[in-house]
């Protein structure tokens, strides 16, 4: 599979990560769908505007793009919301951040395991993954990990795999530090939906200092993540 172009869903959000993904994609000459709430996307991709929290819109972009290019082998979904409010809680930004993930999931999924393949990227916010005041007051987190996690145990089996990418840098980084953000995620996505990929399960956090840049996405036990 590595010499054939893939179909590949992005779905756009509030970390303006997206558009990055998707042109790393569309590099490696993969049939690259973006979907996408507001803005302007780059021309070259394939663009479908789609509220995604909108079952019908939904099902008719993905199912536009499935027509075109097949059933979609790799998905990466910029999980974070466009409406997300500032003194909006830990759990409320965490309950709309996964209702955002399982509506696109739940579209895409089933393909993918009818196939018996596929990748599966989720990509949000520390904020988005219900962490803060409202889980150290010890509040249920049904939050994105533990939807990925589910997921991994319901592919079990399958060669579909299923990945968290998580940034925690501050709203105001500089426009320089949001680009260097965007493209470690980028690659990193692009790592985790390699043919030959076999890590699934796995939460993997972006850090980015300012504009300097870094080897790699850093792990929690502090060391640099390599990967299988």
């Amino acid at each position: 599979m590595a010499d054939v172009s893939r179909s590949v869903l992005v779905v756009s959000g509030a970390s303006g990560s997206a558009e990055s993904v998707a042109a790393a994609y569309a590099r490696q000459d993969d049939w690259v769908g973006f979907l996408y709430e507001r803005g302007t996307p780059p021309d070259e991709l394939y663009n479908v505007r789609c509220d995604v929290s909108d079952g019908l819109q939904l099902d008719a972009a993905v199912s536009e793009f499935e027509t075109g290019h097949g059933v979609v082998d790799v998905l990466v979904v910029d999980a974070d919301r466009h409406d997300r409010q500032g003194d909006e809680s830990s759990l409320a930004a965490a309950a709309g951040t996964r209702a955002r993930a399982n509506a696109i999931i739940g579209r895409t999924l089933p393909g993918m395991r009818e196939a018996g393949h596929g990748r599966i990227v989720l990509i949000a916010s520390t904020k988005g993954l219900g962490r803060g005041s409202a889980l150290a007051g010890g509040a249920p987190h049904a939050d994105l990990m533990s939807l990925a996690w589910h997921l991994v145990h319901e592919c079990r089996g399958s060669d579909v795999t299923v990945n968290v990418i998580t940034y925690g840098t501050p709203q105001d980084l500089p426009r320089q530090g949001r680009a260097h953000r965007a493209q470690q995620i980028a690659n990193l996505a692009i790592h985790l939906t390699r043919p030959e990929a076999t890590d699934t399960g796995a939460v993997i956090p972006i850090e980015v200092l300012g504009a300097i840049p870094v080897l790699g996405p850093i792990r929690t036990d502090g060391a640099s993540y390599q990967g299988r």
